[in-house]
């Protein structure tokens, strides 16, 4: 009788790599869902009895699949990936600008945020201006005297992405489980996969559950893979079973001539 769980119910964690990268996994966070789903298809012969047309034969010409996942981190890595943009960042560093023709009531946008230190020749904060120091926005309550003004900050590191600004990668998914009604470990290792584009990010939420990001990815054979292996060129399956230990009472006479096969 087989010692395997009738029921299932798995929990893990799920790993991506770049194709290309010899497999350097990246533990992707907190997915809540990953479901397999399995294509197909079809095309059928047909013959002739009685007079009637019937099917006589089933033809499989297709057979695929996709993965779908809910995923809960933004981590920027994360993003990086799902918008298909570039790592860019930026030192702390100091600024200036020029801006003409400013009038009373005016709001302008300085090229960086998250500033600080605004300096402005002729005029004084907080009476001639107001500084938003996060969105590196400064408005104007007076008319400044001259029709062209300096500004001068500085600004603070900052990590960020682009958006749209990459092709989709090629990608292997690992998938390290358990079905904890048995505890019984089980890996998944799909081999070659494409992120679809996400249709949609949340930021503005009315629920009362943190934000998900619903992905998919097809499923792609590795063609560098011998499709006759014994895992062929999607993926597999693993569960692993028990070492086979040699129990004993410590009355076995050892005369050091034996040696464990290999």
């Amino acid at each position: 009788m087989s010692n395997q769980s009738e029921y299932y119910y798995g929990q893990g964690k799920v790993f991506l790599a770049p194709k290309k990268s010899d497999h350097q996994w990246r533990w992707i966070g907190d997915v809540s869902s990953l479901k397999i789903n399995f294509e197909f298809e079809e095309q059928y012969s047909k013959r002739s009895i009685g007079g009637r047309l019937v099917n006589s034969k089933r033809f499989i010409t297709f057979t695929g699949g996709n993965i779908t996942a809910t995923w809960f981190n933004r981590s920027l890595e994360n993003l990086k990936l799902l918008l298909r943009g570039e790592s860019v960042s930026y030192h702390q560093s100091w600024a200036e600008e020029e801006f003409r023709n400013i009038k009373s009531g005016m709001t302008i946008y300085l090229q960086h945020q998250n500033i600080r230190d605004v300096f402005i020749e002729n005029l004084n904060e907080h009476v001639d201006y107001i500084v938003d120091c996060k969105d590196g926005s400064i408005l104007f309550i007076t008319k400044p005297k001259f029709s062209r003004i300096l500004v001068e900050y500085d600004y603070s590191g900052l990590s960020g992405i682009s958006i749209l600004n990459n092709e989709p990668l090629d990608l292997a998914l690992r998938y390290e489980g358990k079905n904890i009604v048995d505890d019984k470990t089980i890996n998944i290792e799909l081999f070659r996969l494409s992120l679809d584009p996400i249709e949609f990010i949340s930021l503005i939420d009315d629920k009362s559950e943190f934000s998900n990001i619903e992905t998919t990815l097809q499923l792609l054979p590795d063609l560098s893979k011998n499709p006759k292996s014994d895992f062929g060129q999607f993926g597999r399956i693993i569960q692993f079973n028990d070492f086979n230990d040699i129990l004993y009472d410590d009355e076995i006479a050892y005369d050091e001539r034996y040696e464990f096969a290999y």
